[in-house]
């Protein structure tokens, strides 16, 4: 195999991302299948994500009881295997804690909305030594499954819950191109969200992400791939019986510039990504965030096919 691609393979699946914030719709939000997904290995590992904002009072004072901090905070089981030449079935498992601090501190978690989907890889020229630029690409359809709380008695912060209740449809394309050691990746998706059975209806996501990225290699069994990059994300409103809800404020933008760090040794892989934000505009300016951080441990299994 390629040594781009067996030293980046570790990163499949490792931005699978759950966003669960006041602002961008609850858990789920948005959904990334993985950078550089093509390759001829089965793929097993743990994530954890954190994400931190603030948040200030709105004038008409919904949403917030005063200035605030969220913390969210994903850890997930993921997998992927590779079906044939053609295709790669994913699955990831989220365990969501969260937590806002105000005037009191609430903390919520629990077994998040499972994803699983389904990867066509519609070019792969990553064994094509002799061509001095190589394509890969792959297209996806995949389902978020309401599996995670939703509902509690007495909690309005629908936001904080580590589940949406609903059945929400996700499509991605990533597309790569191979350069010698450099390269660049495009990855785009866009999450459709139905209601769930309260005709509470979180926004729809779009995630944007534009990486390059240089292979150095020190052995011939460990490699050090750092990525840069840029990421954008948009959220739209949730709504509630059809109409924008007033319980919760959301939606919005947000432009962050993405620093990843990939290190390989054999089968075992490390994934460091962090996410700063250059402008936002989320929830029209109520809420701020801080920092995103990312942390993921692979391991590889070389598929037969």
């Amino acid at each position: 195999m390629n040594l781009i691609v067996k030293g980046v393979v570790i990163y499949l699946l490792s931005t699978f991302t759950v966003y669960s914030c006041d602002i961008c719709g609850g858990a789920g939000s948005s959904f990334s299948t993985g950078l550089l997904p093509s390759g001829k290995n089965h793929v097993f590992g743990f994530r954890t994500t954190m994400r931190w904002f603030n948040s200030y009072p709105a004038p008409d004072g919904h949403g917030y009881r005063g200035v605030s901090k969220q913390y969210f905070t994903s850890s997930d089981i993921f997998g992927q295997i590779k079906i044939g030449k053609r295709f790669q079935a994913q699955l990831v498992l989220p365990f969501v804690v969260n937590k806002k601090t105000d005037s009191i501190s609430t903390r919520i978690q629990g077994i998040g909305d499972v994803v699983a989907m389904g990867n066509f890889i519609f070019v792969d020229q990553t064994d094509s030594i002799e061509k001095k630029v190589r394509h890969v690409g792959t297209i996806g359809v995949g389902v978020k499954a309401p599996t995670g709380q939703y509902f509690k008695l007495g909690f309005e912060e629908v936001n904080m819950l580590p589940g949406t209740g609903s059945w929400d449809v996700i499509a991605a394309l990533n597309y790569a191109i191979h350069f010698g050691k450099f390269g660049t990746q495009n990855e785009s998706s866009y999450t459709f969200k139905t209601a769930n059975k309260y005709l509470y209806r979180f926004g729809d996501g779009l995630s944007i992400t534009q990486l390059v990225f240089y292979k150095l290699e020190f052995r011939s069994n460990f490699k050090l791939i750092p990525q840069l990059g840029l990421n954008f994300a948009h959220n739209w409103m949730d709504k509630k019986n059809g109409v924008v809800s007033e319980d919760t404020f959301n939606g919005g933008n947000i432009l962050n510039g993405q620093v990843n760090l990939i290190f390989q040794w054999n089968s075992f892989g490390i994934n460091l990504q962090t996410y700063m934000p250059i402008y936002q505009g989320l929830n029209s300016g109520y809420v701020k965030q801080r920092f995103m951080f990312r942390l993921g441990l692979n391991y590889l299994l070389t598929s037969k096919k």
